[in-house]
């Protein structure tokens, strides 16, 4: 395990679900979480699995659900090498009081394969 790969599970931490050989696969990383993976070049602003949103655009909706007292979490993966390829493929939000922003949620989740929207939380997931 290269320096780098040890960092990456450092800041994953307690979100790693499964190791693969080639990847390392994480739920329910914070903003915070997210913002160090670009930060510390384990993803990029433009990197993206799929249709899902990029990199950078995860973290200004995260920043969004912020704003209105929301929380933004996310799942994906990272493939193990020496540039580390973090993406992300789910976002969850919990503590949406205003109806308005669920209109936000699925115009930001367009595409997605599968979403859930109720009460408790919202939640998209690209395959």
């Amino acid at each position: 395990m290269t320096k780098n790969n040890q960092r990456l599970k450092e800041i994953l931490g307690a979100s790693i679900t499964e190791y693969t050989p080639n990847a390392i696969k994480f739920t329910a990383i914070s903003l915070h979480q997210l913002e160090q993976l670009l930060a510390e070049g384990f993803t990029t602003a433009t990197s993206y699995f799929n249709a899902a949103p990029t990199t950078a655009q995860f973290i200004e909706f995260g920043k969004r659900c912020t704003d209105i007292g929301a929380v933004a979490t996310f799942d994906g993966v990272a493939f193990i090498g020496e540039d580390g390829d973090t993406r992300m493929d789910t976002i969850t939000v919990v503590g949406v009081q205003d109806l308005d922003f669920v209109g936000e949620f699925v115009k930001f989740t367009r595409g997605c394969d599968d979403i859930e929207v109720s009460s408790q939380l919202l939640f998209a997931w690209w395959d």
